[in-house]
């Protein structure tokens, strides 16, 4: 939130890899972004990472069978506890990254189903493997996919209708 050892316009690519998802307020998390902005050149990229709300609902299913009894999640919104991460939908990264000045340029899921799928992943043979990671690149940017993965990316740049 605070990157005020850094010149202004002083990189061409900056990350966001984890400050949105451990920052629980909003005001916070639009710093962060204003900072990221402030530090990145005109033409430059800015990489966003988030957990996906959707997608952590299956994946606790998968570790804990009890989860829907479970206290993590709203029973009747079946919104999760923003404990110790915040999670958001592909439509709540949108509006954040909007809101906060940002063009999307595109939009990942980064692990899709990998998580899900660990222990037949690592089973497989090479030939199998890159047949699987042929699958996986070809998923990720689906739109229709993107909630189905634990963590998204989204890339963007510095909107040009005078937002700073």
């Amino acid at each position: 939130m605070d990157l005020s050892i850094y010149d202004d316009k002083s990189f061409d690519i900056v990350l966001l890899f984890g400050p949105l998802y451990h920052l629980h307020h909003e005001a916070d998390r639009q710093t962060c972004i204003s900072e990221a902005k402030r530090v990145c050149k005109d033409d430059g990229t800015i990489f966003f990472a988030f957990i996906s709300h959707d997608m952590v609902i299956a994946t606790e299913l998968g570790y804990n069978p009890g989860f829907f009894n479970s206290n993590q999640y709203n029973h009747e919104t079946l919104r999760l506890e923003d404990f110790p991460f915040v999670f958001f939908t592909v439509d709540e990264c949108r509006k954040m990254l909007n809101d906060g000045g940002i063009s999307i340029v595109k939009e990942i899921a980064s692990d899709g189903l990998s998580e899900l799928l660990a222990e037949k992943i690592n089973a497989l043979d090479e030939y199998s493997y890159s047949q699987y990671l042929r699958y996986h690149f070809y998923c990720c940017e689906k739109p229709e996919l993107l909630g189905h993965s634990n963590h998204l990316l989204f890339i963007g740049t510095k909107q040009t209708s005078g937002i700073s």
